[in-house]
């Protein structure tokens, strides 16, 4: 009742507005030359209202005060400020904090008292709330309203209370505000003495009839009270006692009503807090004890508050557990992931984690479900003799699953921390710990891939799988020598293949250091003496290695010996008679070392290679005719792949493999074998489109007629339809692309790229 009356500080604020405004000439005089303007912006910003840039501005002031007299203006200047940004504060602490620092400044101001004693009336520290009342009427005993609150404070405090000096309504008021706080029972009856501090006795009919009988239920008396007492800081409590009328009549609807009008308002106390809590817990926890889930949660939205009450928040989080249970039996996978995300904002359960996090996988939300893995091993049970204790590999398996979770949606960064988690709890599984350096070589953390890899090593040295990794680390870094790596791989595993060939490959670095690509480089150059002593020693840790014995011959052969370099040529067909690039490489290699008879012999065992395509021979004559060995290899290549086509598993036609043949001979200059082909195109395919194709080309690079060009291009296409020519309408497709793709490019270009598929074909 105490704080009904007094009103709040804002509106006894508004009352004496003119007294509060500071008179700036006075305050100018008593200023120093360099220190006036601060204080004088400080008065300008705070008529504004901007009292936070008031209060820097004569704290300024206040830090250059010259004198005694600019001392107590910047005080009386700082006392305004906080004074008024206690007006403007609609919180009590706040408030009484900005007061407590205006009484630093002006200890003597009664204002600042009174309004303090306000201030703690409201915060339901009495006893100081008097104290200040006290004091202020030390200082201004006159002040409107104060003869009242002190009484009225005394009462509140049990002491006797004295009517001399009061109005007859305030006396009257105090009287039965008295009677309520009387213990025991009221004397019957209890008349109400008029004027009243109220619009109108229906209040205080109301109070005492609920004071005199513990039954009585007087809502319609309260209703009409507050609608008469309209102002917050009275109606709020009328509102808060008409829901306790409201509940001795059992009406709870209006109970409740009544309390969410008093919060509304502004009233904020423990008792409506826990009334209003208990409604609430009693229309969730009566539905929950007998299984009605949907009604707890459809209660619960209808209060959002539930989440702040720790019981109502565990009770509407199971709710939503079953409900998602429910739907997750149905099949309704979104239905169960939408209550299974409102059960977790409410409780912390690992197998409502483990729920939704398969929910959430089930509609191919990867990022949701990474996370409700990781929450639900964060809520994991730490005892180990709890039933659902997850041992080390059990918790890395999950961190594991979060990271094929994060993969789905590229998330590398949460991939990688991911798996480094799971690492944590595998110290001793290398296949875990792989997972995170393979993860780290994707990623280019190269340095912190190969420190991971030494220290599997440093528990399992022989393990494969790690010593290739580093091996293949090593071969990238410039200050490291791979090939002790890949020895090791071998001496466990001498048929690895990777180990086989990256070895080799260390040993044709070495020998071809002399090529101007070589990472050997570095280290000098040497002779091919010293290249076949090298390739030499790799035979003898790889024996009957294809690729050194190749290499070998090449060696030979540049060192002008070509005996040796036809037997290793040949050594390395025998060994790897299967394998087109080396086969490719040794039939090439042996025109070198002027043995075009053995390669005649070769031919036959060559032509059974398997699904062997007209680009193998193709490139072979496009090598011959860049090495200069001869038109005449580049024809009788070009021939061999004509010979396959009609294959099932070749899609190239006689024309599109002239075409080629023609295109080959143009860029390598070989007139005499361009014409030859220009001639068979002619007597040979001559309504494929070849022609018009070969016409189109001519006309490009001949007379840069590029629109001339794309003419016969459309129409070796219109004649390769009508022919059902697929190879050459592919090739005038790419063509015709090719032109349309933008600014002129040479087509040697396009057919340089033509010529690298073709290598990688038989390659």
């Amino acid at each position: 009742m105490f704080l009904t009356s007094i009103g709040g500080i804002r509106t006894v604020a508004k009352k004496n507005k003119r007294k509060a405004r500071l008179p700036v000439k006075p305050v100018r005089a008593q200023t120093s030359q360099g220190a006036a303007g601060p204080l004088q912006e400080a008065v300008r910003q705070l008529r504004r209202g901007n009292t936070d840039q008031a209060l820097r501005l004569a704290s300024q002031g206040l830090a250059t005060a010259g004198s005694p007299q600019f001392l107590d203006a910047a005080q009386r200047v700082l006392a305004e400020v906080h004074f008024r940004a206690a007006v403007r504060s609609d919180k009590p602490n706040k408030q009484l904090q900005h007061l407590d620092s205006a009484l630093k400044y002006t200890p003597d101001a009664a204002r600042l008292h009174f309004h303090r004693g306000l201030v703690l009336g409201r915060l339901g520290r009495l006893p100081e709330a008097l104290s200040e009342l006290d004091a202020t009427a030390v200082r201004e005993p006159a002040r409107p309203g104060l003869a009242y609150l002190r009484q009225l404070a005394r009462l509140a405090t049990g002491q006797t209370w004295e009517a001399s000096g009061l109005a007859p309504a305030e006396a009257n008021t105090l009287r039965v505000v008295q009677a309520l706080l009387r213990d025991g029972p009221l004397p019957e009856p209890t008349a109400l003495q008029e004027p009243l501090l109220s619009k109108g006795a229906e209040m205080w009919q109301a109070l005492l009839q609920m004071r005199a009988d513990a039954a009585a239920a007087p809502v319609a008396l309260l209703k009409e009270a507050a609608e008469k007492n309209g102002r917050k800081p009275i109606s709020r409590i009328l509102h808060y006692y008409r829901g306790l009328a409201a509940m001795r009549a059992d009406d709870r609807a209006t109970a409740h009503a009544a309390w969410v009008s008093a919060g509304g308002a502004g009233l904020a106390t423990p008792w409506l807090e826990q009334n209003l809590k208990a409604m609430l817990r009693e229309q969730i926890l009566e539905p929950a004890q007998v299984g009605q889930w949907q009604d707890v949660a459809n209660t619960a939205n209808r209060f959002p508050s539930s989440s702040e009450d720790r019981i109502l928040a565990e009770t509407v989080g199971l709710a939503y557990y079953h409900l998602g249970y429910e739907a997750a039996q149905a099949g309704k996978w979104p239905v169960a992931v939408q209550h299974w995300r409102k059960a977790n904002e409410q409780i912390s359960s690992h197998y409502l984690a483990q729920n939704l996090a398969l929910a959430e996988e089930a509609l191919g939300h990867w990022v949701q479900a990474a996370e409700a893995w990781r929450d639900m091993v964060r809520r994991r049970p730490r005892k180990t003799d709890h039933p659902d204790y997850l041992d080390d590999p059990q918790v890395a398996a999950i961190w594991d699953h979060v990271a094929e979770c994060y993969r789905h949606v590229d998330a590398d960064d949460q991939v990688l921390n991911s798996l480094k988690a799971a690492a944590k709890h595998a110290q001793d599984d290398a296949a875990q710990r792989l997972k995170l350096v393979d993860e780290m070589m994707a990623e280019q953390h190269d340095e912190a891939a190969a420190n991971e890899l030494e220290r599997i090593l440093e528990l399992e040295p022989q393990h494969e799988e790690a010593l290739a990794r580093l091996g293949a680390l090593y071969k990238m870094r410039w200050d490291k020598d791979a090939m002790p790596i890949w020895r090791r791989v071998l001496a466990i595993n001498p048929q690895n293949n990777e180990a086989r060939e990256e070895l080799a490959e260390a040993y044709l670095a070495r020998a071809r250091v002399d090529t101007p690509r070589s990472q050997f480089l570095f280290f000098g150059r040497h002779s091919e003496k010293e290249g076949i002593k090298l390739l030499e020693e790799g035979l003898q840790e790889l024996p009957q290695h294809p690729k050194l014995l190749l290499e070998l011959g090449i060696t030979y052969w540049r060192a002008g010996k070509n005996k040796p370099a036809r037997e290793y040529l040949l050594q390395a067909y025998e060994v790897a008679s299967d394998n087109v690039a080396i086969v490719g490489s040794v039939l090439h290699e042996l025109l070198h070392v002027k043995a075009g008879d053995v390669v005649e012999t070769l031919l036959p065992r060559v032509r059974q290679l398997p699904r062997l395509l007209p680009g193998f021979w193709l490139n072979q004559g496009k090598m011959a005719l860049n090495c200069k060995l001869g038109e005449e290899w580049a024809d009788f290549f070009f021939t061999e792949a004509l010979a396959l086509v009609g294959q099932p598993w070749v899609e190239e036609t006689k024309a599109s493999v002239l075409l080629q043949a023609y295109e080959l001979a143009h860029e390598e200059g070989a007139q005499e074998l361009m014409k030859l082909y220009e001639q068979r195109v002619r007597d040979e395919t001559p309504a494929s489109g070849a022609i018009q194709y070969i016409e189109a080309y001519r006309l490009y690079h001949e007379q840069r007629d590029r629109q001339g060009a794309l003419k016969r291009i459309r129409q070796a296409q219109r004649a390769a339809r009508a022919t059902k020519d697929a190879g050459v309408l592919k090739m005038a497709g790419e063509i015709e692309a090719f032109f349309k793709s933008g600014p002129s490019v040479d087509f040697l270009k396009l057919l340089s790229g033509m010529s690298e598929t073709w290598e990688h074909e038989w390659n």
